[in-house]
């Protein structure tokens, strides 16, 4: 199923605002701790918080760059249940986040790094909600670290998917 700009834009909203819910809902002395080999709450939004302002970075580009970058998509954008399938194949192979989205073992403030996470999560529906149309959404692709090259509306997708695999996280280990 396809969802349209406004549905994506409001999916995305509630995303973010249950992660950062979750996130001050942490107590303090969890917030840093990692249980089991797994992020802490705080590693897990500091990597959010990262992933939403590559993300926002593809919905402000000028749209001729992602044509300059990667041509145009060669099929139609896949629905938000088959980018998920798409990414927990790839996870269940071994797929791990590298690179700026690996957060730093440090001491993080949960009201700073929580209003951060919140503000990016804004940045990033203004920018779809203001910069596209839904058919843009499907003409223009950007390069993903693990999906490789998706629609633009896939990565909105795909960005909803992920706040919710690392609530699920936060919520199993953490509160």
């Amino acid at each position: 199923m396809i969802k349209s700009k406004e549905q994506i834009v409001g999916e995305l909203r509630e995303s973010f605002d249950v992660i950062c819910k979750a996130s001050s809902s942490v107590p303090d002395e969890l917030y840093n701790v990692s249980k089991e080999n797994k992020w802490s709450t705080a590693e897990n939004v500091q990597h959010l918080t990262t992933s939403a302002k590559m993300t926002s970075l593809a919905f402000t580009l000028p749209k001729f760059v992602h044509v300059l970058l990667y041509g145009k998509p060669g099929r139609t954008s896949h629905g938000y249940s088959k980018v998920v399938d798409n990414y927990e194949k790839l996870l269940e192979k071994g797929a791990v986040a590298g690179g700026v989205y690996v957060p730093g073992k440090t001491d993080y403030n949960k009201a700073k790094l929580t209003a951060a996470l919140q503000s990016e999560g804004d940045k990033l529906a203004k920018a779809i909600a203001d910069k596209w149309t839904d058919e843009q959404l499907d003409k223009y692709i950007i390069k993903h670290p693990i999906l490789k090259l998706i629609t633009v509306r896939e990565l909105a997708y795909f960005t909803i998917y992920h706040n919710g695999h690392h609530l699920q996280t936060i919520k199993k280990y953490y509160l």
